[in-house]
């Protein structure tokens, strides 16, 4: 008898206490050899081998059973941790780890599907050696498993690469040369029909898998596309959420902006009724707004300040004033300061600086625009004081100069003197901007101190200046900068007298036609500019200013030391740019023409010989020989350049002298 009570020679009982003791596999082999030497019949051993038989189909049933308790466990303890889940990607990993663990796989991971490529991509994976990262692209929206016949379902392969049922991708079968994967097991996560990706498990052996491993899989495929859904609702939940809470924080905002500007408006409006001035005004603001702040014309003096405010970029502060024109708001500046802009009647007045200080808030920015709109009114109150230029008066000098009085009669205007010289400017976009933008941009232009108006989509300006062309270039510098476009500018005068005003803004017109013309769009030039086209467009056609900017230090030097070289400069030309031919026609000797002609480069300088100052040249050759043959016949005789007579209404100026590689300008 054993300690159990069972005889030894009952050797099929024996299993059963195997089975109870959970004994190993080799006992059960023990059990046989012991009959055998206990010497039992052949009927008896025949019953010893079945009772092995059934006590081993027994054991490995109550095995799977207790596996299958510990799948149903770790499932439950994935679904209760999926559930607290609240991060798609942790999620995702617990469930790859979980599946890694449950069926005793190399590599696991979820794939999830991108309609919008058509295609999937790995969202977490475990186990991975090579490149099957999270991000990386797959090819096929199902994963790896895609059946070659689409009508055989198909799941998982013992092989994958030897598997002549799947459908083959280049990027799929390196991926799995590289990871050593042979066996490999794909279900589908869907919610509601759904499809949303794959779970796959890898084993780098060829392996065979059992319908429980397939179930269990399927099992946790369902859990996670639950979750994932259930994250995603979660995760535009809270988006949602966010932008309500961000949309309500910003009404309060706004709220709270209204009640400070109403609360500040009537207090400025009071203190403007009681006849405060500008200081008191910025004064006031910055007490209940705290920080600095700056009042600035549109010529970018300071009307008013209280408090630092750090120095702007000026170029960037003219890009910045012309976009708070445009959108009515205030804008910030790269150093920190707010700038809010002052118009009147879509005029621009100039703009307010604002300089935050650690307690000025959103609300106190908003604010920002009652004060602006009480400083346009006070200064377009007193717009004298503050040294607003009158646009409407060059509206008025750049209208037809007859006029009629009450009577129905005809006269003209008293020419008024000005206080000093200026110059008109015609400046063009070239591009589209729009009318509203072009306007701003030529009220906000830095160093544009004069009046400015807008005709027929051209900005007419007359600044301050004796020279047209530098004045345009300016323009057209300045409006391009800030439209981002070439700007055409043509400049005319100076003027001194506006009764010249429209006579000369006709002419600044014309040099932005020709410009046109000459296809040099975006560029800027006075009539002087222009060479010999400048006689065509200059009201005057002043020639002998033209004369004289030509060649006069040619005629200069002939008439101070007596020499001749403005024929020898006409028999070059004649000659068509031959000394030796020019000194067979002058009868000299050819070096003498050299020298002449190396005198002559000194005077005009360099690139006189070039193509356009060639052409100018020969014109203003001939020009001055007619103008004397002219003045032959009338008996008179012809005076030097030196002695030239002021054409009427020309202020007389003082000639610069020649200087090598440079025309001096001297007007007529």
């Amino acid at each position: 008898m054993t300690g159990t009570g069972i005889p030894l020679r009952d050797h099929e009982l024996r299993f059963f206490e195997l089975l109870a003791r959970e004994a190993p596999l080799p006992q059960y082999e023990e059990l046989v050899h012991q009959a055998h030497r206990d010497g039992v019949d052949q009927a008896t051993l025949d019953r010893v081998m079945i009772a092995k038989r059934l006590a081993l189909e027994l054991r490995e049933v109550v095995g799977r059973r207790c596996q299958r308790q510990a799948e149903l466990a770790a499932l439950v303890d994935t679904a209760r941790d999926l559930a607290g889940a609240t991060n798609l990607e942790a999620g995702l990993q617990l469930v790859v780890r979980r599946t890694q663990l449950l069926l005793a796989m190399d590599v696991a991971f979820v794939s999830l599907v991108d309609d919008a490529a058509g295609d999937s991509y790995v969202a977490s994976t475990v186990g991975a050696a090579t490149a099957l990262t999270s991000g990386y692209r797959l090819p096929w929206r199902d994963g790896l498993i895609v059946p070659a016949a689409a009508r055989e379902p198909l799941s998982w392969t013992a092989d994958y690469l030897a598997d002549e049922r799947l459908e083959r991708h280049p990027a799929v079968d390196g991926l799995v040369r590289a990871e050593g994967l042979h066996a490999v097991l794909s279900v589908v996560l869907s919610v509601d029909g759904r499809h949303l990706g794959n779970l796959h498990v890898g084993h780098r052996q060829i392996r065979h898998f059992a319908p429980d491993e397939v179930a269990s899989l399927r099992l946790l495929a369902e859990l996670a596309a639950t979750a994932v859904e259930r994250i995603r609702l979660l995760d535009d939940t809270w988006a949602e959420l966010k932008q309500a809470q961000q949309e309500a924080a910003k009404a309060r905002a706004e709220l709270n902006a209204v009640r400070m500007a109403d609360s500040l408006h009537p207090e400025l409006i009071q203190l403007l009724l009681d006849g405060g001035e500008l200081d008191d005004l910025v004064g006031s603001a910055v007490r209940r707004l705290g920080g600095a702040l700056h009042v600035r014309d549109r010529a970018n003096g300071v009307l008013a300040a209280a408090g630092d405010v750090p120095a702007p970029n000026e170029r960037e502060l003219a890009r910045v004033r012309l976009n708070a024109h445009a959108t009515g708001r205030p804008v910030r500046l790269t150093t920190g300061s707010w700038v809010v802009p002052l118009a009147a009647r879509a005029g621009d007045l100039g703009c307010v600086l604002f300089h935050a200080d650690e307690t000025s808030d959103h609300e106190r920015v908003a604010a920002l625009s009652a004060v602006a709109q009480i400083v346009a009114l006070l200064m377009t109150r007193n717009g004298a004081a503050y040294g607003q230029p009158g646009d409407g008066l060059l509206e008025d000098l750049l209208g037809p100069w007859p006029d009629v009085d009450r009577g129905g009669k005809r006269r003209r205007r008293t020419p008024v003197e000005l206080d000093r010289p200026y110059v008109v400017v015609v400046a063009r976009p070239e591009g589209t901007a729009p009318p509203r933008v072009f306007e701003r941009a030529v009220s906000v232009a830095q160093g544009l101190d004069g009046m400015k108006v807008i005709r027929d989509g051209h900005a007419v300006l007359l600044l301050p200046g004796d020279d047209p062309g530098a004045r345009a270039r300016d323009v057209s510098r300045e409006l391009g900068g800030l439209l981002g476009l070439p700007v055409t500018a043509g400049g005319a005068g100076p003027v001194r007298t506006t009764d010249s005003v429209n006579r000369t803004y006709q002419e600044a017109a014309r040099c932005v036609d020709a410009l046109s013309a000459l296809d040099a769009k975006g560029r800027a030039a006075c009539s002087r500019d222009l060479g010999f086209l400048g006689l065509l467009v200059a009201g005057g056609h002043d020639v002998t200013g033209f004369v004289d900017r030509v060649i006069g230090p040619v005629l200069n030097y002939d008439a101070r030391r007596l020499t001749n070289l403005r024929e020898t400069l006409q028999t070059y030309f004649d000659s068509a740019g031959s000394r030796t031919r020019a000194a067979e026609m002058l009868h000299l000797h050819p070096n003498t023409v050299s020298r002449r002609l190396d005198r002559i480069t000194q005077l005009l300088g360099r690139d006189w010989q070039q193509p356009d100052r060639a052409l100018d040249t020969q014109i203003a050759l001939r020009l001055h020989r007619i103008r004397g043959l002219l003045r032959q016949e009338r008996g008179s005789p012809a005076p030097g350049p030196s002695q030239e007579p002021d054409q009427p209404g020309r202020p007389t100026r003082r000639r610069r002298p020649a200087s090598a590689g440079r025309v001096p300008r001297t007007p007529g």
